[in-house]
């Protein structure tokens, strides 16, 4: 990923910047040398250790500048170009609603200028969709003369776009991370430590909670579902979110002692000292969290909490067991149920003749729909009593 031609240009301009003052000053002083350079003829100069040093400091400098480049978070957008008087631009996700009952959603981009989109409807092209704001109707193409369908597009939610992007892994609902976030009662500026980035929805909403001053530390042992995850963060709003995570990818117990090592020597705790408190919270999506437990004990702060993600009542007993020799008390164990109910103006296809029943209060539909919204996990919140 190093453009080492590059490098050693840039190295050799900037040597020969140095060196050219050296030079200049030291012209009178080589006349000697230059002429017993002239008698050795075609003979090789080799250059002194001195020079070599130089340019091996300048390659290095070079090389840490690109790296800082390359490691760069992308610009953050302010808030304010997300509302609603903001138009859509190159690299914006979208959610495109077909206008039409019954007519669903999709999650288009990032947007290009090449860009499109197929639907049953027609082709959503990405170039008619830049420039133009929330709320505005875009047209289909089709390639026959009909004329295809008409699509309203608008920024996405949070909860929208964890559900509708590409997954390696299911994501957290957003019924879930809501539940997750007010039962870690985290706060703007604190740092939480999230073990089992998983597909990185989570991990969007704890960067939004603990907000630009806050940092969310994530922990997975599959690097190529870390990668995934980080996509998905940046992909979100240009990046908002992301300069506050930061992706480890290893065990739990090796990342939490890198961790605290550095925190534990600035906050002058001695190196015997087990105890280093660094998080406010704690989120273990995980499928045995127990066997992490000693670990995460060590790092958080007292009286705070650990919020474990378990999809079965099995686990959640072990976990609760497993809890009986640490000072963990068991606070809360929470399953969220989402139900969706359909609400709406009833059409009477046979109305009854000089009715004035309709015009004063018109019929409703009033039931739940029937989109099925099963079981996902049990929420298992836990307080550290002592330090």
């Amino acid at each position: 990923g190093v453009d080492v031609d590059a490098i050693v240009a840039t190295a050799a301009a900037e040597l020969e910047a140095q060196m050219a003052g050296q030079d200049d000053n030291d012209n009178d002083n080589d006349n000697d040398d230059e002429e017993q350079e002239e008698q050795d003829g075609d003979t090789p100069h080799l250059p002194c250790i001195h020079t070599l040093n130089k340019i091996m400091h300048a390659l290095l400098r070079v090389i840490t500048r690109q790296q800082q480049r390359r490691w760069q978070p992308l610009p953050r957008r302010s808030l304010s170009d997300f509302s609603t008087d903001a138009a859509f631009a190159a690299g914006d996700m979208v959610i495109a609603r077909e206008c039409a009952r019954g007519g669903k959603s999709a999650l288009i981009g990032p947007l290009t200028l090449t860009g499109h989109y197929a639907t049953r409807r027609g082709v959503l092209h990405h170039s008619d969709i830049l420039g133009r704001h929330t709320r505005d109707r875009i047209p289909a193409r089709t390639s026959q003369a009909s004329s295809g369908g008409t699509f309203m597009v608008h920024h996405p939610t949070l909860g929208e776009y964890t559900e509708l992007s590409a997954r390696a892994r299911t994501p957290v609902y957003a019924k879930d991370a809501a539940a997750i976030l007010g039962l870690l009662d985290v706060a703007p500026g604190e740092r939480v430590l999230e073990a089992g980035t998983g597909n990185g929805a989570l991990t969007l909403y704890l960067a939004r909670a603990v907000g630009s001053h806050g940092l969310v530390d994530t922990v997975e042992r599959s690097a190529a579902a870390s990668q995934h995850a980080q996509h998905l963060v940046a992909g979100f709003r240009r990046a908002q979110f992301a300069p506050q995570v930061r992706f480890h990818v290893g065990s739990v117990d090796a990342v939490v002692q890198q961790l605290a090592e550095p925190h534990r020597e600035s906050q002058g705790f001695p190196r015997d000292n087990l105890v280093a408190p660094l998080f406010s919270g704690a989120v273990l999506d995980l499928p045995t969290p127990w066997t992490v437990l000693p670990h995460v004990y060590r790092v958080l702060c007292t009286d705070r909490f650990v919020v474990c993600y378990l999809p079965s009542m099995s686990q959640v007993m072990e976990l609760v067991r497993a809890c009986a020799p640490w000072p963990l008390l068991v606070e809360d164990v929470v399953e969220v149920v989402w139900r969706r109910w359909d609400v709406r103006a009833a059409v009477v296809r046979n109305p009854e003749p000089k009715s004035t029943a309709l015009e004063e209060a018109p019929p409703m539909v009033c039931r739940p729909t029937h989109t099925p919204t099963g079981h996902t996990a049990f929420l298992v919140q836990l307080r550290k009593c002592a330090a």
